[in-house]
């Protein structure tokens, strides 16, 4: 078998978010499965358009996910051309001139408003897919408009069909005659998009081109242009739309909170989780699991098993797989993690004691979704909370517990060592004492204890908010 090379290739026009993540992680596990190149090529030609900091932003959060490229800009390798379309602009324009020669391209010289008017004119016709009309093709005033600036436009064979071996949806044919002469070069010497993408394929030796399906339109003028140079077209996959819980395609404009990478990061998910969310979008192993390692994906990756349907983006089945990863973790790791997504505004740590604060964090080490949420656990032991009303609602409708309460407040107004196990003699003595078990011993100590219906293991957390302010939060509430 040849050697297989994938490319991801995004334009900085933005950050990375989900939709192009699949698509980079997707060319990854392909390209390692069958031990070949992934390769990232930047396609900046759209320079208007380009945003600052958008190669970086690319590069940093594919690299903190474990999507490594083996080739970029910044890892090149002779043989293959640039990396970078902004640094290609004489090659397309040589392409392009040898398809002008050949008579495979011809000069454009209407201007955008003559275009314009032609297609409000074929609209005003009923025609809903508007195409060029060849004015210029058979031009006889070539030579007055010498000096006046042209677009460059491939001339589409007549009524030909293009059949494309898909890797996701199959086999689907295209009519050139549904396809208007398209600009390959544009006025100011820029290649457009579906010209200048043929040449690096071409150049980097890419096999297989895998993408979203917004690109399908696309796939028959390369094929042309693959054609008209006699050159190895690569196999291509459209995967199919990753969309929101309204089945509209995914996007920041959608209403997902959570679009971009960098905000996941910043949240305190775990690159190996998104990783594994991500590569289950639009592709399914064989095996019923959903917990993967990067290794273990680039092991079973099947090119045949992407999905012909769209993939729903699931933000509680993200969450849910972050947690798994989250209790994988060591004590260690956990702590080390976590630590720096405490909000230090609220939460005073530098002066408490470090092994108090560890045992705090530990309590919640099950319980967290993502690092971030350890910011809604901490108010109990750091500062003074009031009770709500849904937890005042609770106590409200339990039954008989005054009793209880008291003996609580007794046993540990004289307990002398405040720590877990005697805490919990104390309210296994309650129980005894007051013929109480279940949800009437327990929800009514913990309301009064934390201010909360809910928590970690009830022992251990009444004996980290320590003893004064137990007994200040029982009083307060009595």
């Amino acid at each position: 078998m040849k050697n297989i090379r994938l490319r991801y290739a995004p334009s900085p026009t933005g950050y990375l978010h989900i939709g192009n993540t699949r698509t980079a992680l997707m060319n990854y596990l392909f390209a390692k499965h069958y031990d070949g190149d992934f390769i990232v090529r930047i396609e900046d030609t759209d320079i208007e358009r380009n945003v600052e900091g958008a190669i970086e932003s690319q590069f940093s959060n594919m690299e903190w996910l474990g999507i490594i490229p083996d080739e970029s800009f910044l890892k090149p390798k002779d043989g293959y051309g640039e990396y970078m379309q902004s640094k290609k602009f004489d090659r397309y324009k040589e392409f392009a001139n040898d398809l002008l020669e050949r008579g495979l391209a011809y000069k454009c010289f209407c201007t955008p408003e003559e275009l314009e008017k032609d297609r409000e004119a074929q609209i005003a016709r009923g025609i809903v897919a508007t195409q060029y009309s060849r004015k210029c093709l058979n031009r006889t005033d070539i030579a007055e408009m010498e000096g006046k600036p042209f677009n460059i436009r491939f001339k589409v064979p007549d009524n030909k069909d293009y059949t494309v071996n898909d890797i996701v949806r199959g086999e689907v044919t295209f009519n050139s005659k549904e396809i208007g002469d398209f600009v390959i070069l544009k006025s100011n010497g820029i290649a457009t998009y579906n010209f200048a993408v043929v040449i690096d394929d071409y150049d980097m030796k890419i096999t297989h081109v895998v993408r979203g399906e917004e690109h399908i339109s696309n796939t028959p003028r390369q094929c042309m242009i693959f054609e008209a140079f006699g050159w190895e077209e690569p196999t291509f996959g459209h995967m199919t739309l990753i969309v929101d819980e309204t089945k509209k395609k995914l996007s920041k404009r959608s209403g997902n909170a959570v679009f971009f990478i960098s905000q996941y990061r910043e949240q305190g998910y775990l690159p190996e989780a998104i990783f594994n969310y991500i590569a289950l979008l639009g592709w399914s192993p064989k095996e019923e699991k959903e917990i993967f390692t990067k290794e273990e994906f680039v092991k079973i990756f099947d090119e045949t098993r992407f999905s012909k349907s769209p993939s729903t983006f699931d933000m509680v089945k993200m969450k849910w797989i972050n947690s798994q990863y989250m209790k994988k973790l060591t004590e260690e790791q956990y702590l080390e993690f976590v630590k720096p997504f405490i909000d230090k505004e609220r939460f005073s740590i530098d002066n408490k004691d470090q092994e108090w604060l560890d045992q705090v964090l530990l309590l919640f080490k099950k319980e967290l979704e993502f690092a971030q949420q350890i910011n809604d656990h901490l108010d109990i032991f750091f500062n003074e909370i009031e009770i709500s009303e849904a937890t005042k609602k609770v106590l409200s409708e339990l039954n008989d517990y005054q009793e209880l309460i008291g003996g609580l407040k007794s046993k540990f107004e004289s307990l002398s060592n405040f720590e877990e196990q005697p805490i919990k003699d104390v309210i296994k003595e309650l129980g005894v004492e007051f013929s109480k078990k279940g949800k009437d011993l327990f929800m009514p100590i913990r309301i009064f204890s934390t201010f909360s219906e809910h928590g970690p293991e009830l022992a251990k957390t009444i004996a980290l908010i320590g003893k004064e302010k137990v007994l200040r939060n029982i009083n307060s509430l009595i």
